[in-house]
């Protein structure tokens, strides 16, 4: 049972081609409907990982993904206007 608990918490290939599958969709292609799926990703890659980083580590991998935030909620608004002032 401990072994299969300690699977589910080990980051799996599946789990990193998901979120890039959605970043590139998310950045490189404007589909911003993925946007919650990069999220949800991404998060559950965080904590994947929180459980082997260090304290600095994990406050530096959380900054980082709030910059990814800010930048693709900074984009989206940018969408939102131009679509608006069509």
């Amino acid at each position: 049972m401990k072994d299969q608990q300690l699977e589910h918490l080990k980051i799996q290939p599946e789990d990193l081609s998901k979120t890039f599958e959605n970043v590139m969709h998310v950045f490189q292609k404007g589909n911003t409907e993925r946007l919650p799926d990069l999220l949800q990703d991404a998060g559950n890659l965080l904590m994947k990982a929180s459980k082997k980083l260090s304290t600095t580590q994990l406050v530096l991998a959380v900054a980082a993904l709030a910059v990814g935030v800010i930048f693709v909620a900074k984009k989206v608004e940018a969408e939102l206007d131009e679509h608006d002032n069509q």
